[in-house]
């Protein structure tokens, strides 16, 4: 079994554990497969907002896609979150890419 049909598996098992459904999406991205994968970041985004390593690959994804105003949304949330929930490198992270794209 390779790793995709491994998250698949997984997923069948746990559709809504945002950790499978983030590595299938790293797995799309993998096959440059990025609407996919943007719809599955969204998904979480979504459903399952306190989870906090969706943030800089969805934020990231949409910036090259230019869509620069959900980006920036969605890195400011992320920073919100990191910062509530005392993730200083989370946050920088974060922070950064605001600095980076939108300064």
């Amino acid at each position: 079994m390779n790793r995709k049909e491994f998250i698949i598996s997984e997923l069948k098992d746990n559709p809504q554990d945002p950790f499978n459904q983030y590595l299938m999406a790293l797995e799309y991205l993998k096959e440059n497969n990025r609407g996919e994968a943007i719809s599955i970041f969204d998904n979480i985004y979504n459903t399952s907002p306190n989870y906090l390593p969706v943030y800089y690959i969805f934020a990231l994804n949409l910036i090259e896609l230019k869509r620069f105003k959900e980006a920036q949304l969605i890195i400011e949330k992320g920073i919100q979150l990191a910062n509530s929930t005392n993730k200083e490198k989370v946050k920088n992270e974060l922070s950064q890419l605001l600095d980076l794209y939108f300064d």
